[in-house]
């Protein structure tokens, strides 16, 4: 500018041209009058303007750039803090592995000086089975790698490093470094325990949970989602296995119906799997099948005919033996019999634990000849379950009757007649007839006689008419007002065998004519007060010299 700075007048024009910077209108020094900060803003431009006073009022012009000279005035910073400064590397990674970037920025000018010149280090690092760092970093680039030593997920998933950049004027900025191991199927899954067992009731329904089993596995992710199988131990299929990944465990349930009475169906014994995407292993799961009451007793036959037996079998005598059986196990197989009570109502017959049936009272033909009893065997499970069987007895006859009369006979002679005469038996018929409770082996036909001391009798005669019936005759005349009733032994005997006789009592009654004369006679008449009611009473004689009844 020179000597002709006298005569000039200089002004300064552009953004910042007042607030930041100013001219010395004389002089055209520029100044700034504020702090600059070159990593807000590292270059102005202005227009200086200069003017002469020679009247002429020319003016003229420049172009003015300013570069803000950068100092160290900024520490490095991650630029990933606070919370994105993470990194990963899979477990069991050999040294050098690439882990992360771990990158500052330093807000220097990095083409004045070292200001913007970063170098990295770890300042708080890990150390690995040998006591020697786990990780180290590039100094230039911040790039963190495996250093050595053994990456175990299992043993820790997360590490923590602290890490330093320093620029060339000194200052520092630290970050904290976020590394993950990430998982490798590196584990073989496992059953908590080797050996499970359960029960389960035979009746149990389909689908039917039986037990739950679990299993661990250290890895995570996809490679600890566990499924569960049944490998061995059910040809049947009688099982199948629901998986629950989310909690590494498994139910077994019912997929078949279960039955106890087949011997390889009491007890399973169960291998089963549990495994990830690489590995697997086994363990046992025994399960006991337990009995229900699920069969009733069975007979042989539903129909028993014995062999048909005396009536006068003895008491205590067995009859028949009977037997059920019950496929069923333990009290759910232990048979009582029983003799239903409404097919045996006089309690005839017992039957014992063994089945027998036994006579408990005596016998007679003549009151049941045949009986069907129902034998019952009820097992002792809960709710029990009951059999039966229908037993037929039928009673041969033993010739235990004698024959006798076959109605009630109430035969009249009358008196003064004229003899011999028949008597009737009843109105329509002068026959006397014989039955037999017993069988018609043990009956007919009847034999009739009167009893040796009646057989030279002169009242009655019997005839044997030797086909099943009898005459009585009257063998002479009767006085009623002399004997008005006579009772007449008649001996009859059945073709059993044994024979059996029978003494029955024939009463004949004497008939009344009217063969005497009246004779005078007196009746008194009492007659007697109660409280204003009487009743008579009659005081009947008969004269000493009348034959005759008197009735009033």
């Amino acid at each position: 500018m020179g000597y002709q700075s006298l005569y000039l007048s200089y002004s300064l024009h552009g953004h910042g041209a007042a607030d930041i910077f100013t001219i010395d209108e004389n002089t055209g020094s520029i100044y700034a009058h504020k702090v600059l900060d070159r990593e807000e803003r590292a270059l102005w431009r202005f227009v200086v303007l200069a003017t002469d006073e020679g009247g002429e009022g020319l003016t003229g012009f420049a172009d003015v750039i300013i570069n803000v000279w950068d100092i160290n005035d900024n520490a490095p910073m991650f630029t990933c803090m606070p919370d994105d400064c993470n990194g990963s590397v899979f477990e069991n990674s050999p040294a050098d592995t690439l882990v992360m970037e771990m990158s500052a920025v330093d807000r220097d000018d990095p083409n004045v000086g070292l200001n913007a010149v970063l170098t990295y280090t770890i300042t708080e690092n890990v150390k690995n089975e040998l006591g020697s760092d786990m990780f180290n970093i590039n100094p230039n680039t911040g790039t963190i790698r495996v250093a050595g030593g053994v990456i175990d997920r299992e043993r820790t998933a997360i590490y923590f490093l602290t890490v330093e950049a320093r620029d060339g004027g000194g200052l520092t900025g630290t970050g904290t470094a976020t590394i993950w191991i990430a998982d490798v199927n590196d584990h073989v899954p496992n059953f908590t325990k080797e050996m499970w067992q359960a029960a389960i009731p035979e009746n149990s329904a389909i689908n039917s949970e039986i037990l739950r089993v679990s299993a661990t596995d250290a890895d995570g992710g996809e490679n600890a989602h566990l499924t569960f199988s049944i490998i061995r131990g059910d040809p049947d299929q009688k099982f199948y296995i629901e998986n629950d990944k989310e909690w590494q465990c498994a139910t077994i349930r019912l997929k078949k119906k279960l039955d106890f009475e087949k011997a390889h169906e009491r007890q399973f014994n169960l291998t089963i799997k549990v495994e990830d995407l690489d590995f697997s292993s086994t363990a046992t799961c025994l399960i006991e099948v337990e009995d229900s009451n699920d069969h009733s007793p069975v007979f042989h036959s539903q129909l028993i005919q014995t062999s048909p037996v005396f009536e006068n079998m003895p008491v205590g005598t067995t009859v028949t033996t009977v037997r059920a059986t019950d496929k069923d196990s333990g009290l759910n197989g232990n048979i009582i019999y029983s003799i239903k009570s409404d097919s045996d109502p006089m309690r005839q017959f017992v039957i014992d634990q063994h089945g027998h049936v036994i006579v408990a009272n005596k016998l007679d033909r003549e009151v049941i000849q045949k009986y069907s009893l129902i034998v019952q065997a009820s097992d002792q499970g809960t709710p029990a379950e009951t059999g039966s069987v229908t037993v037929l007895i039928n009673l041969l006859d033993v010739n235990d009757n004698g024959p006798r009369f076959e109605a009630p006979y109430m035969p009249i002679v009358w008196e003064n007649m004229l003899s011999p005469e028949i008597v009737h038996m009843n109105h329509s018929s002068k026959l006397l007839h014989a039955y037999d409770p017993d069988s018609k082996e043990n009956g007919p036909p009847f034999t009739f006689s009167l009893p040796s001391d009646y057989q030279n009798s002169l009242d009655f005669s019997l005839t044997d008419n030797r086909d099943d019936t009898a005459t009585v005759t009257a063998l002479r005349s009767f006085d009623r007002e002399k004997q008005k009733v006579f009772h007449l032994p008649i001996v009859i005997t059945d073709s059993g065998i044994p024979v059996m006789s029978s003494t029955n009592t024939l009463t004949i009654t004497i008939g009344d004519e009217n063969d005497n004369c009246h004779e005078s006679g007196h009746k008194d008449i009492y007659v007697y007060s109660n409280k204003g009611k009487c009743y008579l009473e009659y005081l009947v004689t008969k004269n000493a010299g009348s034959h005759e009844g008197v009735c009033i």
